[in-house]
Formats: structure tokens, C-alpha cells, sequence
């Protein structure tokens, strides 16, 4: 099998999302966590939330475009 390059930017993107995703679900745990939340804590939380969600599926796209070979 050939072995595939993925380019610089693709690679920044990624990990640039990886990272985002990954501080967006640590701040959702750790609010989630809280015994009460104030009215701009949940705010907060709700889009963490929303951008984990929409974070891990930017992952799983960008892994499968990661591993296509290039001719």
C-alpha cells in the first residue's frame, strides 16, 4: 500500500478542531459537574455541549478524509 501525505493545513485544521472539541467537552464535564449553575454558567454549558457535539463529528469527517490515498 502506498503511503499517503496529508498536508500541512490539513493537518493544522485538524488539530486546531481536535483541540477546540476537546476544551469545549473538559468545560461541559466540569460545569456539568457543579452542584448549581448561574443563569450565564448554563449558557456556557449549553454551548459547550453543542460544540463538542459538533466538534466530534468534525473529527470523524476529518479522520476519513485524512485516510484517503492520493494518486
Amino acid at each position: 500500500m502506498k503511503q499517503t501525505k496529508t498536508p500541512p493545513t490539513s493537518n493544522l485544521i485538524f488539530a486546531t478542531v481536535l483541540a477546540l472539541t476537546l476544551s469545549s467537552g473538559g468545560t461541559a464535564l466540569h460545569l456539568a459537574s457543579q452542584p448549581t449553575l448561574t443563569e450565564a454558567q448554563t449558557r456556557v454549558l449549553n454551548s459547550a455541549i453543542a460544540f463538542w457535539t459538533t466538534g466530534t463529528a468534525a473529527v470523524i469527517g476529518l479522520l476519513g478524509t485524512n485516510t484517503k490515498p492520493h494518486d
